[in-house]
């Protein structure tokens, strides 16, 4: 028996009354729950790339809703009695917040569609994020027109309305849809701007959409990812997105639009103060190379704050004053070292295989020079060495 679905009919029902067909004990995502099929529903199931409604049931929990041919399935924290009389509760502020991303999403891809001619091959609503993919690549400046356009057309709150044509009618009707469907299909129409296949709840206008923005995109695919967010959503966003612009222009004791150039200021002065360091730490290995007796053949030099230039160019050092095995590992032992060793006389790369294989080193090179980076202890580095 299929579940009749009341969301199809009135996406603005938040109760309702069904009978218990079935009741399963069993495991839903690592939880012990309870398979629920009703005679009818409110609860929208997850499919069409949108996740499920949540609400009650009765006292029970709703913490998913599946459907399978046709049958729905209410996973529940609670079992029931078969033929039992039970009473839904959606949880609306969960329901409406689907309901506006998802009609964003029309909007979205049906102007790209108008506009540019893209088809929308893909689209996910979860809980966080809602993304969808078109088989085009599209530019910056077509993103923002796209946007705008649905910003436009929510504001003049146009009519949304989801229906079952029967076959004749949809044979005549030029509608959008991201695969074939068997049976009834029903369309969801924003007059004069878009229909689409779609199974899910909408708003009944535009204007209920709220805001429509774009958070980031990029290719995909070879088409094109957006990431969108619409009503309170985007608000929340928004908000989250202030606060942090607030705190980092009055930690930067400057103006909101002065926020760039003062970034700008402070990322040119680290790297001026990074390059100083820089020398300061070359320069202090120089010394400690000089102090070394010519008449060692093998050297090994531990210091900290190194970078790779510096510690090849010490290991040439070396290798003009000393015959045998020269290294200088920069690191500590909570963190790690990279490393540069090289031989006019022994073979680097067998060193770093032996390091590999004894200490889980990794990196690679040549017989006269090598270098990698090593999670182990000074005195298990040499050891080894």
């Amino acid at each position: 028996m299929k579940t009749e679905a009341l969301y199809d009919t009135d996406a603005y029902l938040r109760v309702f009354t069904g009978k218990v067909i079935s009741c399963d004990p069993c495991t839903f995502k690592e939880e012990n729950c309870y398979k629920v099929v009703l005679d009818k529903t409110l609860f929208f199931p997850e499919q069409g790339g949108q996740s499920s409604d949540i609400g009650k049931i009765d006292n029970a929990t709703v913490i998913d809703v599946q459907i399978e041919n046709g049958v729905i399935y209410h996973y529940c924290k609670t079992g029931f009695l078969i033929g039992e009389e039970v009473h839904g509760e959606i949880d609306w502020h969960h329901r409406f917040n689907n309901m506006q991303q998802h009609t964003g999403e029309h909007l979205f891809t049906g102007v790209a569609h108008n506009i540019y001619g893209a088809d929308n091959v893909g689209f996910h609503l979860s809980d966080n994020t809602v993304t969808l993919d078109l088989n085009i690549e599209l530019s910056e400046e077509q993103i923002e027109i796209i946007e705008n356009t649905a910003n436009e057309l929510i504001a003049k709150d146009i009519k949304v309305r989801a229906y079952y044509p029967d076959s004749e009618a949809l044979s005549r009707l030029n509608y959008r849809s991201k695969k074939e469907i068997e049976g009834a299909v029903r369309l969801v129409e924003i007059e004069d701007v878009d229909l689409c296949a779609c199974c899910a709840p909408h708003v009944r206008s535009t204007g209920q959409v709220g805001l429509l923005k774009v958070i980031s995109f990029g290719k995909y695919k070879g088409g094109t990812r957006v990431y969108i967010l619409c009503g309170m959503r985007a608000l929340k966003d928004y908000n989250r997105r202030m606060k942090l612009l607030s705190a980092s222009y009055q930690q930067l004791n400057c103006k909101e639009d002065e926020l760039p150039e003062k970034i700008s200021g402070v990322l040119e002065e680290n790297r001026q103060l990074k390059y100083r360091i820089s020398d300061m730490i070359a320069s202090q290995l120089q010394n400690q190379i000089e102090t070394i007796s010519p008449d060692l053949k093998d050297v090994t030099i531990f210091i900290d704050g190194i970078d790779a230039k510096n510690m090849r160019e010490g290991v040439n050092t070396l290798m003009e004053k000393h015959e045998g095995l020269c290294s200088i590992f920069s690191g500590n032992d909570e963190d790690g070292y990279n490393f540069v060793i090289g031989s006019n006389t022994r073979d680097c790369s067998a060193i770093v295989a032996g390091l590999r294989q004894l200490l889980s080193a990794k990196g690679g090179g040549s017989k006269q020079m090598a270098q990698g980076s090593i999670l182990a202890t000074r005195n298990e580095i040499e050891n080894v060495l």
